[in-house]
């Protein structure tokens, strides 16, 4: 019976950001890229997609989409295979972290939110600056997310809670990071990894913090062995 595998995104992105992911995931593997839509905690997005999602399935959330998919395990952990964390973490927002996102709400407020977000570089590798393909699959779907998702799942950020007493062992945990995220630092994950009773730490070259589109069959290939391994370390 093929393994259900449920994939979050992250801030700035659609369902469209995994495209490529699934495509690439082996006959075995059902993989479910789901819209977050406009809602302003992590808890009411949790309940959203955990509506949707099969009874059982391995999850994943890539940057935001792994504060979601937190929830997701504390509201159902029974449901939930194994998690995956990709370029993401379980902890609360810095106070450092609260203060920035609440001047990108400001700006966003102010009708500046596409040109900034589809300009920034800090989510790329590099070497992925020279493909232009890829930025402009990236503008796309920063257009089609808009303004007001990202208003909504900033302040989601900023009201979550610390959930990292969740990733206790009880369940596969795999942790993905890149040698070039700037917006997640790869020490996080490893740190984590570290304390984490069980889990797998996976690091990927040849990306930054957009993983999912800059290094899409990479990251297929890590989510795939995790799963057909159940999960093991």
């Amino acid at each position: 019976m093929p393994a259900d595998l449920v994939l979050l995104p992250g801030l700035n992105n659609t369902a469209a950001v995994f495209d490529e992911v699934t495509a690439a995931l082996p006959d075995g593997i059902r993989g479910h890229g789901v819209d977050l839509p406009a809602l302003e905690t992590v808890e009411e997005l949790a309940d959203h997609v955990l509506r949707e999602a099969p009874e059982r399935f391995w999850l994943g959330g890539f940057s935001f989409g792994g504060y979601v998919a937190m929830a997701m395990l504390e509201r159902a952990p029974e449901r939930v295979q194994g998690i995956a964390l990709i370029c993401s973490g379980p902890a609360a927002d810095t106070p450092a972290q609260v203060a920035k996102r609440h001047e990108a709400i400001a700006g966003a407020r102010q009708g500046n939110y596409v040109e900034t977000a589809a300009a920034s570089t800090a989510p790329f590798h590099p070497d992925s600056l020279a493909r232009p393909e890829l930025l402009g699959r990236r503008r796309a779907i920063v257009q089609a997310y808009g303004a007001p998702r990202y208003v909504a799942h900033c302040s989601a950020c900023i009201a979550r809670p610390d959930r990292t007493a969740l990733l206790d062992g009880s369940r596969p945990t795999l942790l993905v990071t890149t040698t070039h995220d700037k917006v997640v630092a790869p020490a996080i994950l490893e740190r984590l990894a570290a304390a984490v009773p069980g889990s797998r730490l996976e690091t990927l070259a040849g990306a930054g913090h957009l993983l999912p589109m800059e290094q899409p069959a990479a990251l297929a290939k890590v989510l795939a062995r995790w799963i057909a391994d159940g999960g093991a370390s």
